[in-house]
């Protein structure tokens, strides 16, 4: 998905259209927070050999570290006992999940991987006759295999910040809707709805649209403003949310996947389960893992440290990249198709596609791996001793920094052409706050500092706002959150 040229605006602030797309996604932002320490280059995270021939698959989204020391040793235990038959459906999986949450034993139901839920939920929700809806660029099992029980999918787009739009997705829902269904977070764009967004959307969904929450990558959200939607469960009956083993606890190979949802819902997917689907060394690893919360901890500070080691990186390559509330995040490279083969030739290999033809997406990997790749995706964009060029490869706005600010954020843009540039900050009723930048600007890599004042000199109130760049036909829009003084 590249950057659309604009059409028409206001010129005294942010077009309706433009205003309306932002807001309706919610007023977080999500926020990145930097590791204290990072590992220096060379440095093995990893025990030798766990990898095997699997260094450098930054395609799957899978765990680094392996799968949850615990949950190892729960297989081996076992393992004497393949001869047994498994639990017809996961019981004692479903009942130690339902401890967890403080729930019961009916209010889940567990399979093969989150694949086999998200299946029985497209059994159970969808048919003939009716519609889905469902959000793209996404993960869009849940609405391929309700177009195969005969629904018709319909699409709603994502907003300018790549995330989910909820209103948008809203006004798609009609009277033959029986099911909507939302990766939070997103994939591929590793974007994050805040719960107050998701509580909101519930409110005005009508009870017989049964909505389908995916939260594969909830243990790496670090926006405060994020929470499940599990807590939402004694509300609203009509919510289902799925999780995985694969992420997280690094059991991908061994397949574990469940739902939470009331009991309405909960039977209808029943309805359609295979029994012993979930097999004995799973549901051993899946049991052991929920127990091993260090290797959870461990995990996401891995996860977080390379994220915010790529950052940097692309920062000083004049990269723009979506900041990533998962185990992966998306890169702007120009034609990702040809990037992606060399970066596979070179020992890498990473993701394209979801009509997105300029971005990459790429899983954290050990520390090791993300030096590679960056060391990699240098040599292809810049052949020249991997350094960033003079002028910009292309016209774009960074992600301020800090981010949220308190006093001061420093502001990047940079320009591919001699330009006139705007660049303003306004307010969550689109109101004009502060011009930082207004005229005609060169070629170049710029920084620009907002002290937190408004135009008449008056500290800016604490909150969330937007700034936007305009340079040529070049239009940008990001959001920031600024703390009280």
């Amino acid at each position: 998905m590249g950057l659309r040229p604009r059409s028409s605006r206001e010129s005294s602030g942010l077009s309706r259209r433009s205003f309306f797309g932002m807001a309706a996604a919610g007023a977080a932002l999500p926020l990145v927070r930097p590791s204290s320490v990072l590992a220096t280059p060379g440095a093995n995270v990893v025990a030798p050999g766990l990898l095997r021939d699997y260094t450098g698959r930054l395609c799957y989204n899978e765990n680094p570290l392996g799968p949850a020391p615990a949950a190892v040793t729960a297989m081996i235990d076992d393992v004497d006992m393949a001869h047994r038959y498994t639990d017809w459906f996961a019981e004692s999986l479903r009942d130690d999940l339902a401890d967890m949450f403080g729930l019961a034993r009916n209010n889940i139901i567990a399979g093969t991987g989150a694949s086999e839920i998200l299946r029985l939920c497209a059994y159970a929700f969808s048919g003939p006759d009716g519609n889905v809806v469902c959000p793209y660029p996404s993960y869009g099992q849940f609405s391929s295999d309700a177009e195969f029980m005969g629904s018709t999918a319909i699409i709603s787009d994502l907003d300018a910040n790549h995330r989910v739009d909820l209103a948008d997705v809203a006004s798609k829902i009609d009277e033959f809707t029986t099911a909507v269904c939302i990766t939070n977070p997103n994939n591929p764009t590793a974007t994050v709805l805040p719960i107050a967004d998701i509580e909101a959307f519930m409110a005005a969904v009508p009870p017989t649209v049964t909505v389908i929450v995916d939260e594969a990558y909830h243990d790496f959200v670090q926006d405060p403003n994020y929470d499940s939607a599990i807590s939402l469960l004694a509300t609203y009956k009509n919510l289902v949310i799925i999780r995985t083993f694969s992420k997280v606890y690094g059991l991908a190979g061994m397949r574990i996947g469940y739902a939470v949802a009331d009991p309405s819902q909960i039977g209808p997917m029943q309805a359609w389960h295979q029994w012993g689907t979930v097999n004995r060394l799973g549901l051993a690893a899946a049991k052991a893992a929920l127990t091993d919360t260090d290797h959870v901890t461990a995990t996401v500070d891995l996860i977080n440290q390379g994220k915010q080691y790529c950052y940097a990186e692309f920062d000083s390559m004049s990269l723009e990249y979506i900041p990533s509330e998962t185990s992966f995040f998306m890169v702007w490279v120009g034609n990702a198709e040809q990037v992606a083969s060399a970066l596979n030739d070179a020992g890498y290999k990473v993701r394209t596609g979801w009509g997105m033809p300029e971005w990459l997406r790429v899983s954290c990997g050990t520390m090791d791996e993300m030096y590679g790749f960056i060391a990699a995706l240098r040599n292809i964009m810049f052949p020249q001793g991997g350094i960033q060029p003079a002028n910009p490869l292309r016209t774009s706005l960074h992600g301020n920094f800090p981010n949220p600010a308190r006093g001061g954020t420093r502001i990047g843009f940079d320009l591919a052409h001699t330009a006139e540039v705007e660049l303003e900050i306004f307010d969550l009723h689109g109101r004009l706050i502060r011009t930082l930048v207004k005229g005609r600007r060169p070629v170049g890599h710029y920084n620009q500092v907002w002290n937190g004042l408004d135009n008449q000199g008056y500290p800016a109130p604490a909150g969330s706002y937007f700034y936007r760049l305009i340079a040529g036909e070049h239009e940008q829009i990001r959001r920031m959150i600024l703390l009280p003084q």
